[in-house]
């Protein structure tokens, strides 16, 4: 199987609630591989929150100038 695509699979054990323990003994892959779909995954993450908290400080700013 290519990496990119065991990657995104362990990716997506991640998204749906695995712990990164859970992950790691699941998963039949090389050690470095792992390392990489969970590093993806956290950065994933981050840039999603910080999206959703430039989203959520843009509407709160907006909202105030309407009242």
């Amino acid at each position: 199987m290519k990496e990119n695509k065991l990657k995104d699979q362990l990716k997506q054990l991640l998204k749906r609630g695995y712990s990164e323990i859970d992950v790691r003994n699941l998963a039949m892959a090389p050690v470095h591989i792992v390392d990489q779909a969970i590093a993806e995954y956290k950065a994933d993450l981050i840039s999603e929150q910080q999206t959703s908290r430039i989203q959520h400080n843009q509407a709160s700013f907006a909202m105030s100038l309407g009242g």
